[in-house]
């Protein structure tokens, strides 16, 4: 079952299912704990890359891991072997696969239900954005209602930043705690670079096919730059072009992306909207000079004229300036980029880790509450 398949399953669903009702069962914290998460889709991307951090990390911790989904073991990511990875049948239900665990972690809303009928822990979702957030004015009156239903279904809700925290809040009246994204530090760090005074080296990161990345609008002021300066384009995406005939890297490994930032004297990011922006931070790390627009989730991390300069949306005229700013100013790129990598600084793991097993913890003291028939009926 593709990802297609499981959002037209849940759209189609007629089954009535009730929010999941919990109550503290123990006083002390477990030490290790059995954490299953739910995924929808395991390719390439970083929310899926994120979700497979966690499971490495927590399960070399000593914590059980399981990753239960109808989607393939990712071969681009080194998922640990101590990490249970269940591929489920596509004409089974995924609710056999979901063993009893200490927490159940639905990773898309697609799977929210499934994760409250199995019964098989407290629910806590980890949100990381998307359209039901950002755009929701653009869905189906029938993906809306289905969304705001599955919403209110899991007891708990955890997300990646204070912007995702104030839309889940004010569209869903749901409260969410914040557990802020993390670099994978063996992979993205500075590195001591000379800047080359004849060729520029521009990042991007982004498939065309994600239309609120505006890729294109990005991809038309380099051309025009590249009337001016000598500009080396480093598109970094997920799926082949059709529609624009630069040049791209598509699907690189994580290793080739860290080395690609370091060698970035600028990085673009032009989204209408990030619950994070997680390959902004990682260029900052890397030592690229940032220019973005204010995506809402970069606002955890960036400071106008200070880490970054922030670009208005869908104003390629403000984009070229400041990125002209950048490149016939040594001592404000140097500024941009040094103030970034020291900022990046406090998005480790380590700090990460010790969040989320602080708020596993607190979720594992809890047992779902019978009400009756299953499910609080």
């Amino acid at each position: 079952m593709d990802i297609n398949e499981w959002e037209k399953l849940e759209l189609d669903t007629k089954q009535k299912t009730y929010p999941q009702k919990v109550e503290i069962a123990e006083s002390d914290d477990k030490d290790k704990l059995e954490i299953t998460y739910i995924m929808v889709w395991t390719k390439v991307c970083g929310g899926s890359k994120i979700i497979l951090e966690y499971a490495n990390r927590l399960a070399k911790k000593g914590h059980k891991i399981n990753i239960v989904t109808y989607d393939v073991k990712p071969d681009w990511f080194p998922l640990s072997d101590k990490v249970n990875f269940i591929r489920v049948p596509d004409d089974e239900d995924i609710i056999n696969y979901i063993p009893n665990s200490d927490v159940v972690v639905p990773t898309s809303w697609k799977c929210i239900r499934k994760a409250v009928e199995s019964s098989k822990g407290p629910v806590a979702f980890f949100e990381q954005g998307g359209s039901h957030l950002f755009e929701l004015e653009k869905l189906s009156n029938k993906k809306q209602e289905v969304v705001f239903d599955r919403m209110k279904l899991p007891a708990f809700i955890y997300t990646v930043s204070e912007y995702s925290a104030e839309k889940i809040k004010e569209i869903y009246g749901r409260n969410s705690e914040v557990v802020y994204n993390a670099l994978e530090e063996s992979i993205f760090y500075p590195k001591e670079k000379e800047r080359n005074e004849k060729e520029i080296s521009i990042t991007i990161i982004g498939s065309e096919d994600f239309k609120f990345k505006n890729i294109e609008e990005i991809l038309e002021v380099i051309r025009q730059l590249k009337e001016k300066y000598l500009i080396k384009l480093n598109w970094i995406t997920q799926t082949k072009p059709i529609i624009n005939h630069e040049e791209a890297i598509v699907n690189p490994k994580q290793q080739v992306i860290g080395d690609i930032l370091r060698d970035t004297d600028i990085y673009i990011c032009n989204s209408e909207y990030e619950s994070f922006g997680l390959p902004t931070l990682e260029a900052m790390t890397c030592g690229a000079a940032i220019t973005t627009t204010d995506t809402g989730g970069m606002r955890d991390f960036v400071i106008d004229g200070e880490n970054a300069l922030v670009i208005k949306h869908h104003d390629k005229k403000d984009m070229m300036e400041k990125v002209e700013m950048l490149i016939n100013d040594r001592k404000l790129i140097h500024k941009i980029a040094q103030n970034g990598i020291k900022t990046a600084e406090r998005f480790n793991w380590e700090n990460t880790i010790c969040d989320m097993e602080k708020y596993f913890r607190k979720i594992a003291k809890y047992k779902i509450k019978e009400m009756g028939e299953k499910n609080g009926r």
